[in-house]
């Protein structure tokens, strides 16, 4: 309406695309293909009169959820790769890669988790995995839940279309923040009492962490039942 005020950023791109690496492995799962669309049909033209190697991996629960299935077979060939109602190896695929090999992936958390895991495994450079997540659905369906925060002498209800991280700002606790999609863990708050279950939507804490509910990031993960927390993060010792 007239008169309000608006808040406007300029665009950023946490995904970014290196153009000079030796070899590229794209790996899409479902509508994550949407970011991976672009940089395929970029470096298509750019690997072939190098001899660059180029694949990707597209992975769908039918041949009709493959969408831009054209335009990906018009630019990549035999280069693209549908994983159909099957399970990528990222093992196998990233030990087919040359040194220095980059992976760019996008897709739900389970498998950006599989990927994450399979790469360091694999004793590669971390800074060449790239990843990025579309949507953050996470293992049970979204419920409003108790958080309590004693430092701030603060018990709130967070409900279900309301992440953690905004609740707690709605509740004038102010939290660092950055990605607000599970990547970057800045917003990575301790838990100090847990009557519930977490449910983990990030891919920036480790599997282990995930599994001594130590630790959640506000921006994306939630909790069946009620969570005590602190607002401070502390790395471990």
């Amino acid at each position: 309406a007239a008169g309000d005020r608006l808040q406007l950023s300029g665009p950023h791109n946490h995904f970014p695309l290196d153009l000079n690496a030796p070899a590229y492995l794209l790996v899409a799962g479902g509508i994550g293909i949407t970011p991976l669309l672009g940089m395929a049909q970029s470096l298509a033209g750019r690997c072939a009169p190098s001899g660059r190697p180029l694949r990707m991996l597209y992975g769908v629960r039918s041949e009709a959820e493959l969408a831009y299935g054209q335009a990906l077979q018009a630019c990549l060939g035999p280069r693209l790769h549908a994983a159909v109602d099957a399970r990528i190896d990222f093992a196998a695929e990233i030990a087919a890669l040359p040194a220095g090999a980059q992976m760019y992936v996008c897709g739900p958390v389970p498998m950006l988790d599989a990927a994450r895991h399979a790469w360091e495994a694999s004793g590669r450079p971390a800074t060449d995995l790239r990843y990025e997540t579309f949507g953050n659905s996470g293992r049970l369906a979204p419920q409003a839940f108790r958080v309590r925060i004693p430092r701030h002498a603060l018990d709130i209800t967070v409900p279900a279309d309301c992440s953690l991280l905004d609740a707690l700002e709605q509740a004038g606790v102010e939290a660092v923040s950055d990605c607000k999609r599970g990547e970057c863990g800045l917003c990575t708050l301790d838990v100090l009492a847990l009557d519930g279950e977490i449910d983990h939507r990030d891919v920036f804490l480790s599997e282990h962490e995930k599994q001594g509910n130590t630790r959640l990031c506000a921006c994306v993960s939630r909790v069946v039942g009620s969570v005590t927390l602190d607002s401070s993060y502390r790395p471990d010792a």
